[in-house]
């Protein structure tokens, strides 16, 4: 699997780099040109992709993606959970080093190193030592106060807009990330309209939530598609790749 999502990454690397001729369209290769499809959605897929952003190839990620399991809806809440429990030390610890904050692993080791007490209350005594120690701190606090007369929507919308969440999460993982932060704050809104707003019954709501987004990647973007065959149909692509047609089928 690994091999196989490898030689097509390098295939593919080596038409770009190389300026490999289309033919059909009398001009050099473009990563929009390529489509990767796939019968089922599993490992296969995450390794494609992961293999073609470690080549630096433009790739639109998965068709369908769940929602809980994306990286920046985890850290949104892990700050929910922190918010609640201020000490919660592991929720605290994905915050500081999630992109909202950006601590590094030695700026964590440093405040969890033979502390005496929770996280939080060993950032509020060091938080003088290092000025990025003081931005968490002076972050994180600001948005305790705010938590007391915000609702869920109010509350998220605005560490994504006005503090900047947004720009940071888009700028460490990527444009991808911006589909399932809009649907993050869509079921905000839709939460408040079905239930007495609380962030409790929030953060219990939604992790029940089996949220499945499917996303549009016929939107002109130069890059890479990796999509199942079904996702594909009414698509077209002037090179397309079908890495697994040679697996042999169960019949039950």
């Amino acid at each position: 699997m690994v091999k196989l999502a490898e030689s097509i990454s390098i295939t593919i690397k080596t038409w770009i780099d190389a300026g490999e001729k289309l033919e059909s369209r009398s001009r050099t290769i473009q990563p929009g040109d390529i489509m990767i499809l796939v019968r089922t959605r599993g490992q296969f897929v995450e390794e494609m992709i992961r293999q073609l952003k470690k080549l630096g190839i433009p790739v639109s990620g998965s068709d369908r993606i769940i929602l809980l399991q994306q990286i920046a809806i985890m850290d949104l809440l892990a700050l929910g959970r922190f918010i609640l429990l201020p000490e919660d030390d592991l929720n605290l610890a994905i915050i500081l080093k999630g992109p909202l904050i950006g601590l590094n692993d030695m700026d964590l080791l440093k405040l969890s190193h033979e502390r005496k007490g929770s996280l939080w209350e060993n950032l509020k005594k060091t938080c003088f030592q290092k000025k990025e120690f003081q931005f968490a701190y002076d972050y994180l606090k600001k948005l305790l106060i705010m938590v007391e007369s915000s609702q869920p929507f109010e509350f998220f919308s605005t560490i994504l807009g006005p503090f900047g969440g947004r720009t940071k999460f888009l700028l460490r993982l990527g444009p991808d990330a911006a589909d399932s932060i809009d649907e993050f704050l869509n079921l905000c809104l839709r939460y408040e309209r079905e239930h007495t707003p609380s962030f409790t019954g929030f953060l219990e709501w939604i992790e029940a939530d089996e949220t499945e987004l499917k996303r549009d990647l016929d939107r002109g973007n130069n890059e890479v598609r990796v999509m199942t065959v079904h996702g594909a149909k009414g698509l077209q692509s002037s090179i397309v790749f079908l890495p697994d047609t040679c697996s042999i089928p169960s019949f039950r």
